[in-house]
């Protein structure tokens, strides 16, 4: 008797094992531990609410895309760069290449951003959408470009100092510079404070930060060190941008 009873709980346990996940194409996911799927569930959502953040998911006009840019995602996270150019290469000659990644661990997190040289690699490569790669499928589309992030493209173009500017940006940090680091690079300018970036999910930098400065000429010294090599990184350094409209 005591095994018959025993039988509905086993049974309910195989099913409990039996049971698929799938992504949010409704593919199965690859064979992995539970805690670990849940984890990877939970990084995508989060991909992709800054991806939208950014508008290459937002609504828009034919003249909001970028020119010549797709956007792969929903690819294995063991994706290499090396695989994502042998499946786009075939559409046509590949200008620029960037992967996401996780800012914590900086492991990729299946979403590429692929820039080609020509329109008509672009319509080949939205052909590959819905393409097979390991157990996932890819999700290709065209790069949608929002007011948000074309003044991020905008910014890469140098700003002009605004009239009573006395504050510069400083980029491409190594996420271990500290305030005395800044403050020693820059020891001929008289310092009144530094703004570190951090990300509000890891509390880590985010590599770079805004230096005020009391004076003019504090302000154009720091400038004439744009591109200066800066532990182990060239420093990126520009006039600080007003965020009031």
């Amino acid at each position: 008797m005591a095994s018959d009873e025993s039988k509905p709980a086993k049974k309910d346990k195989m099913n409990k094992r039996k049971k698929v996940k799938k992504d949010k194409w409704g593919q199965p996911l690859p064979a992995e531990s539970e805690e670990r799927e849940a984890e990877e569930q939970v990084e995508a959502v989060a991909a992709e609410e800054e991806e939208t953040a950014v508008g290459f998911s937002a609504g828009g006009g034919e003249e909001s895309y970028e020119a010549n840019k797709v956007v792969a995602s929903g690819m294995p996270y063991s994706t290499t760069e090396e695989e994502i150019r042998e499946m786009f290469e075939e559409c046509g000659p590949i200008h620029q290449l960037q992967l996401s990644r996780f800012p914590d661990s900086g492991n990729f997190r299946g979403l590429a951003f692929i820039t080609f040289e020509s329109e008509s690699a672009v319509i080949s490569a939205l052909s590959l959408d819905g393409a097979k790669m390991g157990d996932r499928f890819v999700r290709v589309e065209k790069c949608r470009l929002d007011q948000k992030r074309k003044r991020k493209v905008e910014f890469l173009a140098d700003p002009e100092k605004a009239e009573g500017c006395l504050s510069a940006y400083i980029g491409n940090l190594s996420w271990k510079v500290t305030e005395e680091d800044i403050r020693d690079c820059f020891n001929t300018s008289k310092i009144s404070s530094i703004r570190f970036a951090f990300d509000k999910f890891t509390g880590k930098s985010r590599g770079f930060c805004h230096v005020d400065f009391e004076d003019d000429e504090s302000l154009e010294k720091a400038i004439q060190k744009n591109q200066t090599e800066f532990h182990g990184r060239p420093m990126k350094i520009a006039y600080a941008v007003s965020n009031r409209s």
